[in-house]
Order: C-alpha cells, then structure tokens, then sequence
C-alpha cells in the first residue's frame, strides 16, 4: 500500500509540474501551455502606487587603463519596474569611479544626463542626452563614452541602437561638426583605437553608410516612432545629407506596423536644404511648395507630426544643427497646434524666429506597448500600440490602455475588449511591484461590471491583464485583488488566490 501511495504521489507531483510549466520568453512564440491555480501567498495589497525596484546584476563596459579596450565590470543594479533599464544603466555607467584594471567612463570629466528624460527608447533605439559637462571631452573621447553606452545598454538584447546627444543636439565627430556619428551598436570584439580610426576616417567623394535612426509619423496622428537602418550618403555636405534622409522617410518605414506613408518630401522641396549659421543658431533651412499641405492631408498625416518627424530625424543623425526652419510655400513655420497627441493636443507652441528645436518635440515620441484582447475565436490575440515611450513601463498606464479597448491604430484590428465596460482608472486602487510579481488592488467594480460576464471571458479578463503587464520588464507573475483582499473565485471560475503566470495557451 505504501509504494501504491509513493508511486501515486510521484504521478501527481509529475503532472503538476508539467501544467504549471515556464512561461514563454516575451519575444519568442508562445506556446500551448495549461495552468494551475494559482497558490495562495501572503502579501499586502497596494493601498497606491508603489514604484518599488528588482535587483540584477549587470555589464557595465569601463575604457582600460590605457584606454586600448573596453572592459566589462560587473555590479549590482536596482531597476525599477515603472521604467526603463536603460536610464539606470546610464546612471551607474556614468557616476561608476573605475576599478584598479579600468577607469571612470569619461576619465576627469564628470558627466551627467541633461534633464529628466534624458534617456529616450522607441522600439530597439535608445537615445542618451549627456549633460553639457560632455563638451570638455574631445571628440576621440566622446566617442568612446558613445561607444561604453552601446556595450552597456545592449547587453540585454532588447537595444540594438544608441545615439548620443549633447544637451539635445548632436556633436558629430569632428571639431567643423560636418561628420556624424551614427547610431552606435554594440562591439566588444575590437579595440577602441580601431574603431576610432574607422568612424573618423576622413570623408571622401565614396560613398558613407551610416546607421540612422529615422522617425516617422505614427498612425492616427498619435505622435512618431523610430527605427533605425543602414543608409548610404553619396556626398559629405549636410544639406545633401538631408536629402537622402528625406527620401529615407518618403520611402517609408520596413519594422513599423501601420505607419502612414510619408508623401514624397524630396519631390516637394521649392529649393535645396541651406545651411544657415547667422544669428547665433547653426540651423538646416528647409522650403517646401504648397502643395506640401494637401500632399499631408492625403497621406493621413497632421502638420505638427510631419514636422516632428522631420525634426527629430535631422536633429538627431545631422552634427551641429541647433534646430530646423521649415517653409511650405510662402508660410514660414512659427506655431503648431497638435491635434491628435497623447498630450498637448489643441495646445498651440510657438517657436521663436521658426527655429524648431528637437526639445521642442519631446512629447511626440512614442513607444509600442504590447497588450492581449480578444478575437472572433475567443482566443487572446497580442496587438501592438504606440503610446508615449515613458509608459510603456507603467502598469497603471498598461491598465488603462486596456481599459480603453481595441483602437483602430492598434497592429491589429477586429478585436473586442476583454475588460468590462465602464472600468476606469478610479477602479484601480494601487500598484505594487514585489520581487518579480506586479499587485494589482481593483475596486468591487471589476466584479460588479463583470458580473455577466461567462467563464471563458472571466479567463480572458484575467490573463489579458497578467499576460500584457508580464511583458513589461522585471515582471514574471502578477496578483489581482479586490478591495485589498483575493476572494476565492472572482466572478464563476477564476480561483484568485495566489500569483498569476502568463497563459498563453488562450491565445491563437
């Protein structure tokens, strides 16, 4: 009778294992998978939101001594689950003293970040704005700050761009600020001089690839998004560099789902681009005919984000430009009313003298968040949105853009909402982050609303939540409460008690 027991329970413990399983890498395919309950554990519901951190240790890529290499020093970072690696890393990066093998990133120099979002990432793209202490350094330098920040950010494999700034602008490599810099990518294989010697290279009529970090108009008028690939330059000047990042954009994005196309920007310029250095301002002058403005209305695309985009994108790659002037026919571009941004929409901005300056735009930089509604087959199906890039780590951010339901600049449509009705922001307490599980605090309403609701679209409610806020980075599980406690069955089915992994047997 004993070994029947002993073997029953070795049975029991091989099919638990096998229904709980891992959760499927975020980035890869899921898989079928079935689950548990979940088991029941002690822990105090969010009365608020609580931006607390996970410890993890990390890279942080130092020049040697001799400043032949970089090298990689391991430490300890606390990450917070509301933002971005990236921003710690910097931080740590640049306030790191050195060890006896390597030094301080930046040598006697001590460099901060400019502002308070200073670390921009859009898609596989960070953009760092180092403080203006960075102008000391020479340009060998720079670069090798540049290129520390590319080893350090990349190390997770979700960065594969990084492009630095200086108090918004971009340095260049050269003291005339006529060659760039690029996007930088992460190399450990060879030595700094190396990879000085090809970046600065001296220019020539050859032609140059680059890698360019281009942005473009997001659906609906939301704001834009960026990408970044190979572009190849065939002259050196600045104003013909222009151009070929016009045709870039006009020729349309090739990662971006549902991106409007940019109508042809090069085939509507009244005259060349002009590069401007009277008046204190080093600006890149653009002229557009008229018919820029019926070409804008055609493609779906608002004045205020075209000039973003076209902003960003010069700003960011061009060495030296403080900002751009833009004018579509006789018109010179002084104000901008924004209609359809996640912020500031019908708020107007003015730009003093039309000089158009990348700072000038921060809020129209966007992210994709990935969240999980339902299809027509009752599955979960995961869609990408571009919301503002500093909440693609905000849980009550995620929350409420489920709360919103389906859009039609979602990557996907003909989808149905897995929320009910009526929940809003107000219905969520609080948020909590412990270890590596998200707390959620929910009012009695997500009961009460989803009182109708049948067993599948109790499961779907319930894992489209636990499967979109565990894409977020640093989250594995997720708890739901109701009112600061777990009731043992939320509406009919869904047993409550305990933490939630991700499902992705629900979906398609």
């Amino acid at each position: 009778m004993n070994k029947r027991i002993a073997r029953l329970m070795c049975l029991l413990c091989a099919g638990a294992l096998a229904l709980t399983g891992c959760a499927a890498p975020k980035d890869s395919a899921p898989t079928a998978q079935l689950t548990l309950p979940p088991v029941s554990l002690r822990r105090t519901a969010p009365e608020n939101d609580m931006n607390q951190s996970y410890t993890q240790t990390v890279m942080l890529y130092l020049p040697s001594l001799d400043g032949s290499q970089l090298i990689a020093v391991p430490a300890s970072a606390a990450f917070s689950a509301a933002r971005h690696r990236a921003e710690t890393l910097c931080e740590l990066l640049l306030a790191h003293p050195g060890t006896e093998y390597a030094r301080p990133v930046a040598g006697e120099v001590t460099l901060s970040l400019s502002g308070t979002e200073a670390v921009e990432v859009s898609g596989n793209v960070a953009t760092v704005s180092l403080g203006a202490s960075a102008l000391r350094l020479s340009h060998e330098e720079l670069f090798t700050v540049g290129q520390a920040l590319a080893n350090t950010l990349c190390q997770f494999g979700d960065l594969q761009y990084v492009n630095v700034l200086i108090a918004g602008a971009q340095p260049g490599l050269n003291v005339a600020a006529t060659l760039p810099a690029g996007s930088f990518q992460q190399n450990s294989r060879e030595d700094l001089a190396t990879l000085w010697a090809r970046a600065s290279a001296p220019s020539s009529t050859a032609r140059r690839s680059f890698a360019v970090t281009l942005y473009y108009p997001a659906p609906a008028g939301k704001g834009i998004l960026c990408e970044t690939r190979m572009l190849s330059f065939a002259a050196a000047d600045l104003p013909a560099m222009t151009v070929t990042l016009l045709e870039a954009l006009s020729a349309g994005a090739e990662s971006l789902p549902g991106v409007p196309r940019c109508p042809d920007l090069k085939g509507m310029m009244a005259a060349d681009p002009v590069l401007d250095e009277t008046g204190g301002a080093r600006r890149l002058v653009l002229r557009f005919t008229e018919e820029m403005n019926n070409a804008l209305i055609a493609s779906g695309i608002t004045r205020s984000v075209m000039v973003a985009s076209l902003v960003c994108t010069i700003t960011t790659f061009l060495p030296g430009i403080d900002g751009i002037e833009i004018r579509i026919g006789s018109e010179k571009v002084t104000s901008l009313t924004p209609s359809g941004t996640y912020f500031g929409a019908g708020d107007t901005l003015l730009f003093q003298d039309g000089l158009l300056r990348r700072r000038d735009f921060s809020s129209f930089l966007l992210a994709h968040c990935a969240l999980y509604f339902a299809n027509s087959q009752g599955k979960l199906t995961k869609v990408y949105r571009p919301i503002p890039f500093y909440e693609t780590h905000n849980a009550r951010a995620l929350v409420q853009q489920l709360m919103m339901g389906p859009q039609v600049y979602d990557s996907q449509n003909g989808l149905t909402a897995v929320l009910p009705e009526g929940l809003r922001d107000a219905d969520l307490i609080g948020v909590s982050f412990e270890n590596n599980t998200l707390l959620l605090n929910f009012s009695a309403q997500l009961q009460t609303l989803a009182a109708d609701f049948d067993a599948p679209a109790e499961r779907r409610m319930v894992y489209a939540l636990v499967n979109t806020l565990c894409e977020m980075q640093g989250v594995e599980k997720a708890a739901i409460y109701i009112l600061g406690q777990q009731p043992e069955i939320l509406i009919k089915e869904v047993f409550l008690p305990g933490d939630f992994l991700p499902n992705y047997n629900l979906m398609e």
